[in-house]
């Protein structure tokens, strides 16, 4: 057996501990610790009889070194190419220039309905009014999700809800009306030209301040806003309509819109954002016949509630052409053209087998404010609504029912339940619908408006009426115009908490009170004011002269 000096380390527990903690600069410092390890202190028998040992122990330090080195880096390869790579996607939500956050970050998702010929409902019954605030809590705004692009399906669209033969129009690849004249300086200039004034604009933005500090922080609104509001301002709405929450966010974005202000521009950006957001959440989604629907009917609002929620989804997508929001909106006006009723009409409910005056209304806008957004509107569903105009039209045109008498009748006002807001609403109608001005008829219906005048106590015909002779024009506008609008400024709220809103108490709907309270005043009156730029949904005076594809 070999000696060795009692400070000598055998390299076969030198090496290895030397490697592994500092790589070749700590072998060459125990080389120079132990001297003696560089000379060869073996014998030729010893080197023979040790076997491999005896081999490791006559191999150079530094060959050792090398080997060990090698072996490790062979073993940590191996570990790594055996071991599979785990990939972690991170999605984030990115801003892409400076005009804020884009809501097409939310997207609905496609989700598989059982094929029917009717709407499924949602198994949850709708929120009850002291839940609204729970339900602010459970809508997650600020999460992200992969936006997704879901082609319109028109065909099956055209398919299964328009006679054969006829053609579903895209029209995306048709002129329309710019809708500049809600941008600042055509807003400005058009306020000048068509009859509004400084007072006029300063109430609407007094207003438009109430309606956002009257949002709930999920970006709706309710008719009991006074429960956002801690009980500030009276005047909630009837009991019935505190659950339709879609009409009331709906209403209330609507003078935004109409202001320009959208998601994408003005100082309530994040105000329309969270509405806008609302609503699309709030809708509950399915398909009828493979084609994407998107429904907002709701108790106490009913296809009123799915109207308004459409018309102001189809204003915000003509405004910004927001890819985010044209699946939700595409969807909604699905909803209205499935649920038009075989009189052509639309009513309470969807399929209703007899329409009334006031829900068309809503659900004609709708169509044309998609419309204007470039969206489908089939051609068959603007030709029943028109038939269904023929049944409830007296004097050849000039005035409107609420409802269309029994069959057989003759066109005779005293067998149609004529009213003023109906005439109103039947009048707009027809100027969607192709009536040009100077059309006999049309010009039989503004006379008919301008004696009537105005309405202190029927702001429903007041907003409707506006609109139709805003769009003539002329000296009937002009004396309509002079004492709605003064009046409306005049009686806008200065209370402290109510500041800027309008509750009419004595006003009448088309057969009975408005009964949405304070909110629904204030979205009515603020949209009044605004008609000098904006005509929900049409837009200056082109805009009227343009028809449905019929």
């Amino acid at each position: 057996m070999a000696s060795y000096p009692s400070s000598y380390v055998p390299p076969s527990t030198s090496l290895p501990s030397a490697a592994l903690t500092g790589g070749e600069d700590d072998v060459i410092v125990a080389d120079l610790v132990h001297p003696e390890s560089l000379v060869d202190q073996t014998n030729e028998d010893d080197t023979s009889k040790g076997g491999w040992l005896g081999l490791i122990r006559a191999t150079p330090a530094w060959l050792v070194s090398t080997a060990v080195h090698v072996a490790l880096l062979v073993a940590l390869g191996l570990v790594t190419m055996t071991e599979p790579q785990k990939i972690i996607n991170v999605l984030t939500a990115a801003v892409t220039d400076d005009r804020g956050p884009e809501i097409k970050e939310f997207v609905i998702e496609e989700v598989d309905v059982d094929v029917s010929t009717e709407m499924e409902e949602s198994a949850d019954p709708p929120p009850a009014l002291n839940e609204f605030e729970q339900v602010v809590e459970s809508i997650a705004l600020d999460v992200p999700t992969e936006a997704i692009s879901v082609p319109i399906e028109s065909f099956d669209l055209a398919a299964n809800m328009a006679p054969a033969g006829d053609v579903l129009q895209s029209l995306q690849s048709m002129a329309s009306q710019s809708l500049s004249s809600r941008g600042k300086d055509m807003r400005e200039d058009m306020l000048r030209k068509y009859g509004g004034t400084p007072s006029s604009e300063a109430a609407v933005s007094a207003a438009l301040k109430w309606l956002a500090l009257h949002q709930a922080p999920n970006g709706g609104w309710t008719f009991n806003h006074a429960s956002v509001c801690r009980g500030r301002c009276g005047n909630i709405g009837e009991p019935k309509y505190l659950r339709a929450y879609n009409a009331a966010t709906a209403l209330a974005l609507l003078p935004f819109l109409g202001a320009g202000q959208t998601h994408y521009e003005g100082e309530y950006q994040q105000v329309v954002r969270k509405g806008l957001l609302f609503l699309i959440k709030n809708g509950r989604k399915g398909k009828i016949k493979g084609v994407n629907m998107l429904d907002f009917t709701e108790p106490g609002g009913r296809m009123y509630s799915h109207g308004l929620a459409a018309i102001a989804l189809s204003e915000a997508y003509a405004m910004t052409q927001d890819p985010a929001l044209a699946e939700p909106t595409q969807a909604a006006l699905n909803f209205i053209v499935w649920a038009q009723g075989p009189d052509g009409g639309w009513r309470y409910q969807p399929n209703s087998p007899m329409g009334d005056t006031s829900v068309v209304g809503w659900q004609l806008m709708a169509l044309k404010s998609g419309y204007m957004g470039h969206l489908v509107v089939p051609p068959q569903s603007i030709s029943e609504s028109v038939r269904y105009l023929n049944r409830v039209q007296g004097k050849n045109g000039a005035v409107y029912g609420y409802v269309a008498p029994p069959a057989p009748r003759m066109d005779d006002p005293t067998k149609l339940k004529i009213s003023p807001a109906c005439t109103a609403i039947g009048l707009l109608c027809r100027m969607y619908t192709g009536w040009q001005k100077g059309d006999p008829r049309l010009e039989s219906g503004v006379q008919e408006l301008a004696r009537i005048g105005v309405r202190r106590d029927n702001i429903y015909y007041d907003y409707y009426a506006a609109q139709v002779l805003r769009h003539h024009g002329g000296s009937e506008w002009q004396a309509f115009n002079e004492i709605l609008r003064d009046w409306l400024v005049s009686t806008q709220s200065q209370d402290r908490g109510a500041k800027g809103s309008w509750h009419f108490p004595n006003s009448q709907s088309h057969k009975g009170p408005v009964e949405g309270g304070r909110l629904l005043s204030t979205a009515f009156a603020t949209m009044i004011l605004e008609v000098y730029y904006r005509h929900m949904p049409l837009y200056a005076d082109a805009a009227a002269e343009e028809e449905f594809p019929l």
